[in-house]
């Protein structure tokens, strides 16, 4: 398993190369698909990729569970609960986003090399024939 160091505005992985740079690994590549892998990642992603300001937890959650067909007050607590134990500390252990634990809140944080990449991937997983929606470019 590749180890990842996150400095503020770069994301590393134990060989020192950035992912996305020209050094960029297989192995890199594969580990931003892992991330990708879950649908509410992707989903999270584009949320934070769209505001250059810290969002809250809460407004990820409201945004992540608008169109979940469960009951809101299920839907709302599962989905904060993952975000919060498994999604956001994921991503933050591959420095693609920073999460503060004590202020609830997640800030993109990607260098533009695996910005560029991740435009990429994140297009290229979405359901066959389905487009982007407006919240997702």
């Amino acid at each position: 398993m590749t180890i990842c160091v996150h400095t503020r505005g770069s994301s590393m992985h134990e060989d020192g190369h950035p992912i996305g740079d020209r050094g960029t690994t297989t192995e890199q590549i594969t580990l931003l698909y892992k991330m990708l892998a879950d649908h509410r990642r992707r989903a999270l992603l584009r949320c934070l990729r769209n505001t250059e300001t810290p969002l809250a937890v809460s407004t990820l959650v409201t945004k992540l569970t608008q169109s979940d067909d469960r009951e809101p007050s299920n839907r709302t607590t599962d989905t904060a609960i993952t975000l919060h134990h498994i999604h956001l500390p994921k991503l933050a252990d591959t420095g693609i986003i920073e999460y503060d634990q004590s202020d609830q809140q997640a800030t993109y944080t990607a260098p533009p090399q695996v910005d560029a990449l991740l435009e990429q991937m994140l297009v290229t997983v979405l359901p066959a024939g389905r487009e982007p929606s407006p919240q997702e470019k």
